[in-house]
């Protein structure tokens, strides 16, 4: 358990090796990207947040308090306001851009300061607002070109340089703000002079040197007029509303921009701008309220002015100054039946004055509620309250849904179904009206076929007192709901309300922070290379060290040969003091000690492939056990690709291939070597059945014989995965010897030889990392601290 826990344990130290190896990455990564920090400071714009707060009323405000002391909403209560509506409408396009129209943000100035980054391309661009060295004077009555950067240059003598180049250019028409058409390229350089205005088929304008601007020099000045979807866009983006607490009443506003003082005028626009609009909409319904008053007086002035007329006259030339009382009763039910005939045909003629303002496609919120005109009818005073909710629900969702959307498509079926209903129940009072004015009509005959008995001067004064008085009371009844109308347009005022205006609510920058974005950028700097330092390290499938041998085989580990030079082929002769001539003491000694209690003469020195350095290791450990005063032969068997030219002063004339196949004299094919104790039997001339030769009985007779006359037999041996001389050779063989190179070995070539060791097919072998470089592994890097000891 304690092992699979260390297996799976970070070497923090070993990282910590490779990470300091490959210090040149950190640095370099640090330096460029702190380069690019510094270039993002100077470079980017600093954008401030900004915040401010309004109140929702609680709808008993203002005229709707007023409405309540005269019962004129009596029939219904007002619902509450939801706040993701008024949000809606608030941050909608259509409230943004009225806040614009207050607002002059139809231009833009901006100035690319004379900076060192700013030589190749314009990095450091600053946004100016009243600080520009001149003002631009749009006639909006002409069209313009928007959205496009015009470069200006000043000149002396009080003119200027007009630069444009841009392509897809946009001209407009500030009158009803729309596009008329898109240039694809647009072009030219003019020279103006400030105060004269400038004017063409495509824009006009005038520039005026400004009184006070700022000084410091710059790389050049540039203006864009901007268009008003633009501008709703750009406020939108960086426009966000919510209630401050859930179920609260107080709206925060925030905003972002690079200037201040234009965020700040932008924000106080919006809210006053919502106010402002709120308060026009109730007014708009009380004004309505009084148009239908007035137009129903001055129809009734004339018939009053007749009416007490001709009963003036009748009572002068009749001479008729009193009526009996009989007369009296029939008339005072007359005039009562006269007064609730005159009361259902006001209210008819309401009626078909609402039916005709919806069938004739008026906007619903903006027809008159009944209650307003004094009827009393509280189904349809619901549903008018109704539709006025869905319709401000259906104002909040289009500010960010498209018509496509399921909520939007409900609340039109919901609208269509409400306004259905208010026509079928306007239909339905204008029939009952129908029917109770003849009910009226009725009962008036049957009052005026009993008048009709008495005297005719009787009658007619009767008729002509009633006329006056039904015109007249319905003259009074009018006056009276104008004057209520007119006390409740004259107390409105909208329950909305600015608690704070805006307000620059950052101590700094919101976007460009110079420490935390320097951190930020170092931080960067060293996760890059230390990244690409684990990822190559991950994805680098060769044998690095002790501990990856030990992750992949259970072959004992015998030892390690340090990096030296190429040229030095027999370095443990040529430099005994060098690291290399102790690498090979070191595994000479540890293959003794491994095999003390044996008595071993056969070592076997193969590899996976070629250029691992086997042969350079069998013939520097052969010279290191023969300079330790052991008889040592050293035999290629390797006949393929014969290397031992390179090591020493031999030839391949006779070697190993002609005494197996010519049967030269052992004598004959035994070389000397220039190091004491050694001999060599190269492979001879190449032959063209390496492996048959080797599976003779005479190479297990030249071994025993070389067993009797030599301490140790080297056999340096074919790479095992090319060919397999190696299995043929390797029952001969006392040990061992696997060599794999640092950096060099892939991990999956051991897995030939792990199933031989596995199998106990192979035994006695032992491992050996070749070219292992002290300074580069964190292993053995202490071992370059010993090159006191090394020459």
């Amino acid at each position: 358990m304690k092992k699979q826990n260390k297996e799976h344990e970070i070497d923090i130290k070993s990282w910590l090796f490779k990470f300091r190896s490959k210090w040149y990455l950190f640095l370099a990564f640090s330096l460029i990207s702190l380069a690019a920090a510094y270039v993002y400071v100077k470079s980017s714009n600093r954008v401030y947040e900004f915040s401010a707060t309004l109140l929702l009323g609680d709808q008993h405000t203002g005229s709707k308090k007023a409405q309540e002391l005269l019962n004129l909403l009596e029939g219904s209560q007002p619902k509450g306001i939801k706040v993701e509506d008024e949000i809606g409408l608030l941050m909608s396009a259509d409230m943004v851009k009225k806040a614009l129209q207050n607002v002059d943000f139809s231009v833009s100035y901006y100035r690319v300061n004379d900076h060192w980054l700013n030589k190749a391309t314009d990095l450091i661009v600053e946004e100016q607002y009243k600080s520009a060295p001149y003002i631009v004077k749009l006639d909006t009555s002409h069209q313009q070109l928007v959205d496009a950067p015009f470069e200006i240059r000043i000149l002396p003598d009080n003119k200027y340089e007009l630069t444009l180049k841009a392509k897809d250019v946009a001209r407009y028409n500030f009158k009803n703000h729309t596009t008329l058409e898109y240039l694809p390229e647009m072009e030219f350089k003019k020279v103006l002079e400030f105060g004269k205005p400038y004017q063409d088929k495509y824009m006009s304008f005038t520039l005026e040197r400004a009184k006070e601007f700022d000084e410091t020099p710059a790389k050049k000045f540039y203006f864009v007029i901007n268009s008003m979807d633009s501008q709703v866009g750009q406020q939108q983006s960086s426009l966000w509303v919510q209630p401050l607490q859930r179920e609260s009443r107080v709206l925060a506003l925030s905003s972002k921009g690079s200037i201040p003082e234009k965020q700040i005028l932008f924000l106080n626009a919006l809210m006053d701008a919502y106010v402002a609009n709120d308060l026009e909409e109730k007014n708009q319904n009380g004004r309505k309220t009084l148009d239908f008053i007035d137009k129903q007086i001055a129809t009734l002035t004339d018939s009053l002015k007749q009416s007490k007329q001709a009963l003036s006259s009748y009572r002068s030339a009749n001479r008729i100054s009193d009526i009996g009382m009989q007369s009296n009763i029939s008339f005072e039910k007359l005039s009562q039946l006269e007064a609730e005939k005159s009361k259902i045909s006001t209210d008819r003629i309401y009626y078909e004055n609402i039916l005709d303002q919806i069938q004739n496609g008026s906007e619903l919120t903006q027809a008159v509620s009944p209650t307003v005109a004094g009827i009393q009818n509280p189904i349809l005073n619901s549903l008018f309250l109704e539709l006025s909710e869905l319709n401000k629900q259906k104002a909040g969702y289009k500010v960010n849904a498209t018509s496509d959307n399921p909520m939007l498509q409900v609340l039109e079926g919901k609208i269509n179904s409400t306004r259905n209903a208010i026509v079928a129940n306007l239909k339905n009072q204008i029939r009952s009206s129908d029917i109770s004015l003849q009910d009226v009509d009725r009962r008036i005959a049957r009052i005026e076929g009993d008048l009709a008995k008495q005297p005719e001067q009787e009658r007619r004064l009767t008729d002509l007192q009633s006329q006056s008085e039904f015109i007249d009371k319905k003259y009074s009844f009018l006056l009276e709901k104008r004057a209520d109308a007119a006390i409740a347009l004259a107390t409105n005022t909208t329950d909305k309300k600015v608690v704070d205006r805006a307000t620059l609510s950052s101590a700094g920058p919101v976007n460009v922070k110079p420490n935390m974005i320097y951190m930020l950028a170092l931080i960067i700097g060293l996760i890059i290379p230390a990244a690409m330092i684990v990822l190559m390290d991950k994805a680098d499938d060769t044998i690095k060290g002790k501990s990856d041998l030990a992750t992949i085989t259970k072959i004992p580990f015998l030892g390690v040969i340090a990096h030296g030079s190429k040229s030095d082929k027999l370095a443990v002769k040529n430099n005994p003091r060098s690291a290399i001539a102790e690498s090979f003491r070191s595994v000479r000694i540890n293959l003794q000690y491994l095999m003390a209690e044996s008595n071993f003469k056969v070592i076997g020195i193969t590899s996976s492939i070629s250029g691992e350095g086997k042969t350079f290791t069998s013939v520097n450990l052969s010279s290191e056990l023969a300079m330790s005063g052991k008889r040592t032969v050293l035999i290629e068997s390797d006949m393929r690709k014969p290397t031992f030219g390179k090591y020493f002063n031999t030839h391949n004339a006779a070697g190993l291939s002609s005494y197996l196949t010519q049967g030269l004299p052992l004598d004959e094919v035994i070389q000397k070597t220039e190091i004491e104790n050694l001999d060599v039997i190269s492979c001879g001339p190449i032959p063209d059945n390496a492996i048959q030769l080797l599976e003779l009985s005479k190479m297990t007779e030249l071994i025993e014989r070389l067993k009797q006359e030599y301490d140790y037999v080297v056999i340096d041996t074919p790479p095992i995965g090319f060919v397999s001389e190696y299995f043929i050779l390797m029952k001969h063989m006392d040990t061992n010897i696997y060599v794999v190179k640092h950096k060099y070995t892939t991990k999956d070539l051991l897995d030939q030889v792990n199933e031989l060791y596995l199998s106990r097919k192979i035994k006695n072998i032992y491992m050996v990392i070749n070219d292992l470089d002290y300074s580069n592994t964190y292993e053995y890097g202490y071992k370059k601290k010993a090159s006191y000891y090394y020459v």
